[in-house]
């Protein structure tokens, strides 16, 4: 019976599922530490359990009331986006239930949304969309690539990013489920391609609004959909179609907008009860939790400083871009999605005064692309295996997850700074000393989670 399951199924579908089973049980920790992990789960348990969208308490309870202050409504500054709550919502009303269906039953539960099953629901579901990015991924890179170069592209790419650890190490962080909005929008813009219909559109723009519901700068993924129409529209019209073709783009980028705004509006809706206004501009300089200077990015420090420098803590992302050039030559207009919206966001990330992540396991505001770069990597693994075998790339991408695994048992044990940089050389060279130096305090870690 194994067998049959084994030769039926995807086997790309199947690594990725027992990597994941694996990984779940070395580093998963349902918790909720911290000032952004508050305010994303914040919005949640006060809407559900309180009935209200002022996160005071939440604040308060979770050892977090220092931070910011009390806004003109009256209301807790919560500057967080409310996409991860919107997301972790059928995991935590699950726990809601079967936590109100015990107390009925006698069970001495505590229906508070404080209690351990909340924390843990919302946590499988920040595991669970991972997951659903890396599918979704995988589909997308199967159209393009063998089972073998896919697999070892997106399990490479996963394995050797922040998001593993955000996935099952630091779950109630909005990460995970970004990195799922964005696949979800990548996948629906790729299987709409072509004249999308009009529920097409509205599928396409709703999804794009759930990008910028969990991510506000997500916002920008707007940009290509609606310079593709317009691009698209003007061939259109050149090769005769006329004003045909002018009033189908116009349609297409109506119902695309609509069905943005439509999707976007519950977090405007938010802003209008904490902020007093539908459009506050950015929250985080309002509550103090920094600002954007657009005419001075810190370019170079994002992709090259040891201060979480996405190219220095993660390098498997370096060739991964570059593998952006052989996709090129199969695929231009998927290319220059991903190229366009890491440039966007490179340069808003750029301009954050807090553009290192703050307390962060390397460059975190891009793990959001991690499906980008793995497909940016199946291209350059697909057009390297003509010359060098394929257990030879699966050993040179396993140096690269190894480094993120070993980087991640640092992190954790404080043998890397969670704030600021690091000399390269100390960061370098502890990653062949790490486990000598600390070998029974990593098997304390995996057993108690402490």
């Amino acid at each position: 019976m194994l067998r049959r399951f084994w030769l039926s199924t995807d086997k790309g579908i199947l690594i990725l599922l027992i990597l994941s089973l694996l990984a779940f049980l070395l580093l998963f920790k349902p918790w909720i530490h911290g000032t952004d992990p508050t305010g994303y789960y914040s919005w949640l348990r006060s809407v559900v359990v309180d009935g209200d969208l002022d996160t005071a308490d939440e604040y308060a309870h979770l050892g977090q009331d220092h931070v910011g202050s009390t806004t003109t409504t009256g209301h807790r500054d919560n500057p967080y986006a409310i996409g991860s709550a919107i997301l972790w919502a059928p995991f935590f009303l699950v726990a809601h239930g079967l936590t109100l269906g015990g107390q009925a039953l006698g069970f001495p539960l505590i229906s508070d949304g404080y209690s351990p099953q909340y924390i843990v629901a919302i946590s499988l579901g920040s595991v669970a969309y991972a997951f659903a990015s890396l599918l979704l991924v995988y589909y997308t890179a199967r159209e393009f690539f063998t089972f073998p170069i896919a697999t070892l592209a997106v399990a490479s790419v996963w394995l050797a990013s922040p998001l593993v650890f955000y996935q099952y190490s630091h779950p109630a962080m909005s990460h995970a489920n970004d990195a799922f909005a964005y696949a979800l929008f990548l996948f629906a813009w790729h299987k709409t391609r072509g004249r999308r219909t009009l529920v097409q559109y509205i599928l396409l723009g709703a999804v794009t609004g759930l990008a910028a519901l969990v991510r506000t700068q997500n916002g920008l993924l707007v940009l290509f959909p609606v310079i593709e129409i317009a691009i698209d529209s003007a061939r259109r019209y050149r090769k005769g179609e006329g004003k045909k073709a002018i009033l189908s783009g116009a349609v297409g980028a109506f119902a695309f907008s609509l069905a943005w705004w439509l999707a976007f509006l519950p977090q405007m809706a938010v802003w209008r009860t904490v902020f007093g206004e539908w459009w506050p501009g950015n929250p985080y300089t309002r509550t103090g939790g920094g600002a954007f200077d657009f005419s001075h990015p810190y370019i170079l420090e994002v992709l090259f400083s040891t201060n979480h420098g996405l190219f220095v803590w993660t390098p498997l992302m370096l060739p991964a871009v570059l593998g952006w050039f052989p996709l090129w030559q199969r695929d231009r207009r998927l290319t220059a999605l991903l190229a366009l919206n890491l440039a966007l966001q490179l340069y808003v990330v750029a301009s954050w005064s807090s553009w290192d992540g703050s307390a962060a396991f390397g460059q975190r505001f891009f793990t959001n692309m991690v499906p980008a770069f793995a497909l940016g990597l199946a291209a350059l693994l697909n057009t390297m295996q003509s010359r060098i075998p394929l257990r030879w790339l699966v050993m040179a991408c396993g140096f690269f997850v190894a480094w993120n695994g070993l980087l991640l048992i640092r992190y954790v044990l404080g043998d890397v700074p969670r704030f600021g940089g690091i000399p390269l050389e100390q960061l370098i060279l502890g990653q062949f000393t790490i486990i000598p130096r600390y070998l029974g305090r990593i098997v304390q870690v995996l057993i108690t989670r402490e």
